[in-house]
């Protein structure tokens, strides 16, 4: 399959650390298949996006300020406009009790810093394949 022909994408950044958020910006951008990078530096602003906008790809952080990523993925059932499945959780450390809540919340897709760029496109090809198959 060759992302260069997937329709054009928007995407959704949450995480607190405003480099990292650059890294994946740059690692999305040289895969040529999103329209929109949106970021969201806490957990009240990604609601507030999510809410607002349908992503084919969330990139989601555990550790955010006023809002978790273990809090924004119980918001997800509620959620009409993004689903679980497009949910890529990255993060520094994931201990087995969040990736047990995680799973259990129907969020499958995990990522731990630190990786290279060959690897979150990998993952990321993954998520964006199936979703062109379920939307």
């Amino acid at each position: 399959m060759n992302i260069k022909n997937m329709s054009q994408r928007d995407v959704l950044i949450a995480d607190d650390d405003k480099n990292i958020c650059e890294v994946l910006k740059e690692y999305l951008i040289h895969m040529g298949c999103f329209k929109n990078i949106v970021m969201a530096h806490d957990g009240i602003l990604a609601t507030q996006k999510l809410r607002n906008q349908r992503f084919s790809l969330i990139l989601l952080d555990i550790n955010m300020p006023k809002k978790t990523g273990l809090d924004l993925a119980s918001e997800f059932d509620n959620n009409t406009l993004n689903k679980k499945e497009h949910v890529l959780v990255i993060s520094g450390s994931i201990d087995k009790h969040v990736i047990a809540h995680m799973v259990q919340s129907g969020i499958k897709n995990f990522l731990v810093k630190p990786f290279d760029e060959a690897i979150f496109q990998e993952k990321v090809l993954k998520i964006i394949s199936q979703t062109t198959v379920n939307n």
